[in-house]
């Protein structure tokens, strides 16, 4: 039986920013048994830095980047946006527990949604651990310092790339194939309106989010409409963000839920030094291919 997955229809949402931009956020991979077919999929997306993988694709052409009027962005959507920008990006260390959800329009129209979740450990400038529990297996993804390695329990495979910053890592998974929806979370500068891709944007209003009262701010930009919710109070967080992306039929969304934020963490440094189980293979970065969901496939 074919993989519901590999009858996707639609790419998966590009960074929010106009042009390309090294990025991540909180990114994962994963990869899968081999039996079924060695999977590697990460969950992220950032311009200089950003949180977790991406899972769709197949022919779409972006469309072509058009001047923004910036002066569409209401005040009040505007300030949060920046507020939040400011305190997550000034964020030496934290860490944070995450849920997304993409969401793939198969060729007859149906809209699948495929889960994933875990955990995001950050230290500024250079290092983060990142794992991911999803349908293709579970994943680790270690950065060090010196490089990003990417981990499938499954395969017992190891992928190693050079990346001496959060910032490089993203690039790196860029320079592979992958989209990394939310990794503009990780940036120095999260979602800065001076360079998102924002046409125009609008502060919805105060709702809450597991008790927590949160700003609803709604922005649309030239390949992307996005929302994000905002924490009320003098830490402004993001707890939930959606990406619907335009440029595809049936215009897909991948939707990341943040929860449990320690903007303080006493992290061990032993959690950014990997440690391959016997047996693990090493990936050359040319055996691997993105599928149609951006998964990575191990030839």
């Amino acid at each position: 039986m074919q993989n519901g997955r590999d009858a996707a229809a639609g790419a998966s949402p590009h960074p929010l920013r106009a042009s390309p931009a090294p990025a991540f956020g909180m990114v994962a991979a994963t990869v899968g048994a081999p039996a079924r077919s060695d999977m590697m999929r990460f969950s992220a997306r950032v311009r200089s830095a950003t949180l977790t993988a991406a899972l769709l694709a197949a022919c779409a052409v972006a469309a072509p980047a058009a001047p923004r009027a910036q002066g569409a962005v209401d005040a009040d959507a505007r300030g949060v946006l920046d507020a939040m920008s400011a305190y997550l990006g000034g964020l030496r260390s934290f860490s944070v527990a995450y849920a997304a959800v993409d969401e793939v329009v198969t060729t007859a129209g149906e809209r699948l949604q495929f889960l994933h979740a875990g955990e995001l450990m950050v230290q500024r400038p250079d290092r983060l651990r990142a794992t991911r529990l999803g349908a293709a297996g579970t994943a680790e993804m270690v950065l060090d310092g010196r490089e990003l390695i990417l981990f499938g329990r499954q395969a017992n495979a190891v992928l190693r790339l050079p990346a001496p910053s959060i910032a490089a890592a993203v690039e790196a998974v860029h320079r592979l194939g992958f989209d990394a929806p939310g990794a503009d979370l990780l940036a120095e500068r999260p979602l800065d309106s001076a360079t998102t891709d924002i046409v125009s944007g609008v502060h919805v209003g105060m709702t809450f989010i597991d008790g927590i009262e949160v700003h609803q701010l709604a922005f649309r930009g030239v390949e992307v409409d996005w929302q994000l919710w905002v924490t009320a109070g003098d830490r402004p967080l993001p707890l939930r963000y959606v990406i619907t992306t335009k440029t595809v039929t049936g215009a897909p969304q991948y939707t990341l839920q943040l929860r449990a934020w320690n903007v303080a963490p006493q992290i061990d440094p032993t959690r950014f030094v990997f440690v391959p189980p016997p047996g693990a293979r090493q990936l050359d970065p040319s055996s691997v291919t993105v599928n149609a969901i951006g998964d990575m496939v191990i030839r």
